[in-house]
């Protein structure tokens, strides 16, 4: 059967194709740090706040690094816009398709996190009057997001396959489909899952930073408590990541064995980058976290790549027509360099010690 493939919306494109595909990669790393510290971090509080029941530290641990959630939780869902917008951009008839196609869990997606955005409040400003009951909602709320980027996972993986659409269509109910299962997008997920689990372990030994001065036995235990989960997490990602690899298609696996110099060159400085991040980790958090983005920020690249891949039989955002609109680029400009200067600083003022934040009498 020949494949049927929806063709592109007849809308020309904002900017350059080039542009918009280096703007698609930038904000989804953007959006990629804090989506992998809620993620990991929620199973990491998780684990801590039953552990906490009855180990002291683990108890203060989970009663201090909470307060960072809400703010963690706003950070992912603001920087997720953009990256979204230009995935729409320029692959909207592939996206919008296989949305369609599994419509009721991407719809749900919107209630999920609402309802996780819910527990995280409630699990912050009320824990003590939960009592016991704290664990079980924080428990309750990992899994939601958890399940959230479930459905992102899945389609972003179901419109890499176009070809499929018209047979899943035939084969499913509208709304409930989410594409075949394959032991690539097992992998895929369980890469992302277990990815966060390290740079939530990292994102902890960092926080133990701000208590330093004001509670200096927790942030010394909190640090190694951190690393620990890095360094497992960091260890199993490796693995996961050659299952990941192997289980792409030949002619797409083979881009980065040495098939397509610069797509292995990419992926070897991504390793490099994990392993040199997983060694200086013990001695030095700010090389350990410089290491670690650059590999996050490879593995994004690599995401691209993947995605140019699957869908070069099918479609090539190039063969969309262009109508540069510069002013309306230049203000989104602005308003991105705005927006992170302010979120550096609030990132600075929040990672210092308190004592020195305190007002001088």
């Amino acid at each position: 059967m020949t494949p049927v493939i929806p063709a592109p919306v007849p809308v020309p494109l904002p900017a350059p194709v080039w542009l918009l595909q280096l703007l698609l990669v930038f904000t989804f790393i953007l959006h990629l740090l804090p989506m992998n510290f809620l993620v990991g971090g929620g199973v990491i509080l998780t684990v801590s706040c039953f552990l906490g029941r009855r180990d002291p530290h683990h108890r203060d641990f989970s009663q201090r690094a909470c307060r960072t959630l809400p703010a963690v939780v706003a950070f992912t869902i603001t920087l997720g816009v953009a990256p979204l917008l230009f995935l729409q951009l320029l692959y909207g008839q592939l996206f919008y398709t296989s949305s369609v196609l599994m419509a009721w869990y991407w719809l749900a997606v919107v209630f999920l996190i609402m309802l996780g955005y819910y527990g995280v409040y409630w699990f912050t400003l009320q824990q003590e009057e939960l009592g016991q009951r704290a664990s079980w909602v924080l428990l309750v709320t990992a899994s939601i997001f958890i399940l959230v980027a479930f459905f992102f996972s899945r389609n972003m993986s179901f419109m890499l396959h176009p070809q499929d659409f018209y047979s899943q269509f035939f084969q499913g109910e509208v709304g409930t489909i989410l594409g075949p299962v394959t032991s690539t997008g097992v992998a895929r997920l369980m890469h992302f899952l277990v990815g966060s689990l390290a740079v939530g372990g990292l994102g902890a030994a960092l926080l133990s930073h701000a208590w330093r001065r004001e509670a200096p036995e927790l942030a010394a235990w909190t640090r190694r408590y951190g690393i620990r989960w890095f360094t497992v997490g960091t260890g199993i990602q490796m693995l996961v990541g050659l299952w990941f690899l192997f289980s792409l298609p030949q002619e797409i696996r083979g881009m980065f064995l040495g098939g397509d110099r610069l797509s292995s060159a990419i992926l070897a400085v991504a390793i490099a980058l994990a392993v040199l991040a997983l060694a200086a980790a013990p001695k030095s958090l700010a090389a350990s976290s410089v290491a670690i983005l650059g590999a996050l920020s490879l593995m994004a690249v690599i995401r691209h790549l993947l995605r140019v891949a699957y869908l070069r039989p099918y479609f090539d955002p190039r063969s969309v027509p262009v109508q540069s609109q510069w002013l309306v680029f230049a203000l989104f400009v602005i308003l991105l360099l705005g927006g992170l200067s302010t979120v550096g600083w609030m990132l600075y003022q929040f990672f210092r010690p308190a004592a020195s934040r305190a007002p001088s009498v």
